[in-house]
């Protein structure tokens, strides 16, 4: 506990009475004690400062009130006059500008010199200090002993809980929501603290990231112990988290052999169901689609209900080489579950595209789930499935470099659009998704049909191709999905499956 002036005022050796002592100020804690005779001594106190003088100054009454109120801003704890020396007793005029700035005023009288009370002080913030070390390293080794223990979460709060003496504490998400509680029957929340106690609050911090926050109440006793248990907390968080990436890179590895169509039916059906699949039953598939490798997924808890759960994840969750996958069977909204697996990853910092398929049954049925969430899935809220695109299919599973094979076929049309401005890529774009009828098309693209029909001959000539061919038309339109599915500039789409 931290030096009040009530403790001043009742050690009996130092012999200091209050002569001013406004409400609450025996209850300030004292930082140091001050002796000064200065004119001005304000910018060499930092605050709660003891400020010990003689008065040996002369000051007039007006002089006296703008050193009360100046003291009384800064704010210290208390001014202590001796007297026996310069004044056999206080300054009148200094009493009434203490009680008219309500500032504490004590006295010391001549038989007890200054350095005594800062000894006494000083000797009283060293117990302190040393109490709050000694309070550290216990709490920390019983910490670090809960952390080997394996007794996990539970364990660690309720140890330092018990530790501190706490009335109770939290661990929220960043957003708030309440993940555990230690006692499990506390109501308290830090959105409704207790009138007149003070509460704390620390970062649980993993890979740079918070992930979490560690609520106490009331605040501890000691600066300190807060943020390394947050520290504790985090290391036991990575850890746990580390057990959970294991079963989602699993589920992730077969769940890439069925989609790749590496093992049987019978196989995928074996492998799937150890791993909490029955892929009989009917079920939904949520993926993120992340655009790059989900190395940080494996290290930061993006789903902390899952970590502090111990027992794995909810629903069945995989990681792939770009994307997450979540199977959400019969009964389970997909929906939230998406909107949920949006909010996670961006809080551990990916912005990733969200799509969800139809309801299927069947290891089939689980490969064309997959592909049709990934076809629909956009960055902005969530996409829902739409019969599935063969070219969005095909594109989607092969390893190409897709954005080189459409101009590898587009390119002259790409260079003259260029140079020229003639729009000949979106009118080709337009012709195809018309149905290459040429009245429907000129009347989309508001061109007359004789623009239109100069343009697709010049399409021709440019690609050495005939639009009145199958063949071609489904050669080009394959080349501008290649295309919008690498993002490239010269597509006019979304990157796609």
């Amino acid at each position: 506990m931290p030096t009040l002036l009530r403790d001043l005022l009742a050690e009996p050796s130092l012999r200091v009475q209050a002569l001013v002592l406004p409400e609450g100020a025996a209850e300030q804690p004292i930082s140091w004690s001050s002796t000064t005779e200065l004119p001005d001594p304000v910018p060499f106190l930092r605050g709660q400062e003891l400020v010990m003088t003689t008065a040996l100054v002369d000051r007039t009454p007006e002089e006296w009130r703008q050193l009360a109120a100046a003291l009384a801003a800064v704010p210290v704890a208390a001014v202590c006059i001796g007297v026996g020396l310069v004044h056999d007793e206080p300054p009148a005029a200094l009493v009434a500008a203490a009680e008219e700035a309500g500032l504490a005023l004590v006295v010391s009288p001549v038989g007890v010199p200054f350095i005594a009370i800062s000894h006494w002080l000083a000797d009283q913030i060293y117990a302190e200090t040393y109490a709050a070390v000694q309070t550290n390293l216990q709490v920390q080794d019983r910490l670090v002993r809960e952390l080997l223990s394996r007794h996990g979460i539970d364990g660690m709060l309720a140890e330092l809980r018990r530790r501190l003496g706490l009335s109770a504490v939290l661990l929220t998400e960043p957003g708030g929501q309440v993940l555990h509680r230690s006692p499990r029957n506390s109501r308290w929340t830090p959105d409704a603290p207790t009138p007149g106690r003070r509460t704390a609050s620390a970062e649980v911090v993993v890979d740079d990231i918070p992930v979490a926050v560690l609520h106490t109440d009331p605040a501890p006793t000691h600066e300190g112990v807060l943020p390394f248990a947050a520290t504790v907390l985090g290391l036991e968080l990575a850890r746990e988290q580390a057990f959970l990436t294991g079963r989602r890179e699993l589920l992730g590895q077969v769940l890439e052999d069925v989609l790749h169509g590496l093992i049987s039916d019978h196989a995928a059906r074996r492998r799937l169901g150890r791993l909490g699949v029955q892929v009989d039953a009917q079920q939904t598939i949520v993926v993120a689609v992340l655009g790059e490798s989900p190395d940080r997924l494996r290290r930061v808890p993006w789903e902390l209900r899952a970590v502090l759960r111990r027992e794995g994840d909810s629903l069945p969750t995989a990681l792939l080489e770009d994307a997450v996958a979540v199977v959400v069977p019969d009964g389970t909204t997909a929906d939230q579950v998406a909107e949920n697996l949006s909010t996670q990853l961006g809080r551990a910092g990916h912005r990733a595209a969200i799509g969800v398929g139809s309801a299927r049954r069947g290891v089939a049925g689980l490969r064309l789930g997959y592909y049709e969430a990934r076809q629909a899935a956009v960055h902005d809220g969530i996409g829902r499935s739409a019969p599935l695109s063969l070219a969005g299919l095909l594109l989607g599973n092969l390893d190409l470099p897709l954005a080189e094979l459409g101009r590898e076929v587009l390119g002259p049309l790409l260079e003259r659009d260029e140079h020229t401005g003639n729009q000949l890529l979106p009118t080709l774009r337009a012709y195809l998704e018309h149905d290459c009828v040429p009245s429907v098309t000129a009347a989309a693209m508001v061109i007359h049909r004789n623009t239109l029909r100069y343009r697709l001959e010049q399409i021709e000539q440019l690609l050495d191709r005939d639009l009145d061919r199958l063949v071609d038309r489904v050669e080009l339109a394959l080349a501008l999905a290649a295309l919008d599915a690498a993002g490239d500039p010269g597509g006019a789409g979304e990157p796609g499956a």
